[in-house]
């Protein structure tokens, strides 16, 4: 485990990350209906497996936050406007131990089989992308996501580098939206990660290196809270004993 303090008491951002192939999807049938229904409709047996992977380890990673028996947590997710039907299969998830909220808001983010999850007493967000992803790759993206200042940062760097910082750019401007609450219903453009704070007062993001979570050298890691000063504890890692061909942990 790893700390890093921001500057002040009281406020702690818990940081974790699980590895889902290796999951036992035994339990899957103790999710919420809407949420296998979902698992279904998907057309790849992988993106299946992996999203029922990911509502399992966000389970488990809750009842160990919470020092309670897996059993006892449950989930409702709960998107804002929802134009598809707000039956409880995505947007933001709300935890509950026998039917009472729990006092921490979590958010979690997958890329590929890898689960990133943040969770705090205040607002915040967390997401996860691999920098070699081909949308990363081109300037594209910058289109529908970067402000002029953003643009202004790629576009100094050397071609090589300028991959990983649009990546970096965009998992600052999701987590800042995921805290919020507004998600991607705001234009990406109208936040801009290069100032000292974005979302609101308090909400600012904050970038973590892959080193320090046990990822690949590849992804790039950001959470947003609601807490200029507070203290990060990266928990342990749960990590398969040998990674796909082509990768590295650090």
């Amino acid at each position: 485990m790893t700390v890093a303090d921001n500057g002040a008491e009281g406020v702690t951002v818990q940081l974790a990350l699980r590895w889902l192939d290796s999951m036992d999807l035994g339990a899957a049938e103790s999710l919420a209906a809407s949420v296998r229904e979902r698992a279904r409709a998907m057309h790849r047996p992988r993106d299946r497996q992996r999203f029922l992977a990911g509502r399992l380890a966000a389970r488990a990673l809750v009842a160990g936050l919470l020092h309670v028996p897996e059993d006892a947590v449950s989930a409702v997710s709960h998107c804002r406007n929802c134009v598809h039907g707000n039956n409880g299969s995505h947007g933001e998830p709300h935890y509950f131990v026998d039917g009472v909220p729990v006092p921490v808001r979590v958010s979690f983010s997958r890329s590929g089989a890898w689960l990133a999850a943040a969770a705090a007493p205040v607002q915040v967000g967390v997401d996860l992308e691999d920098a070699s992803a081909e949308v990363f790759s081109g300037s594209g993206l910058e289109d529908v996501m970067a402000t002029v200042r953003e643009k202004a940062a790629i576009a100094a760097l050397p071609a090589t580098d300028r991959p990983r910082l649009r990546a970096q750019l965009w998992v600052r401007k999701e987590a800042l939206l995921k805290a919020s609450g507004s998600g991607l219903r705001v234009d990406p453009r109208s936040v801009d990660t290069m100032r000292t704070a974005g979302g609101g007062p308090a909400l600012r993001a904050y970038d973590v290196g892959p080193e320090r979570m046990g990822l690949p050298a590849d992804f790039v890691l950001s959470y947003a809270v609601g807490a200029p000063h507070h203290r990060t504890v990266v928990l342990p890692a749960v990590l398969p004993a040998v990674l796909p061909a082509g990768r590295s942990n650090l």
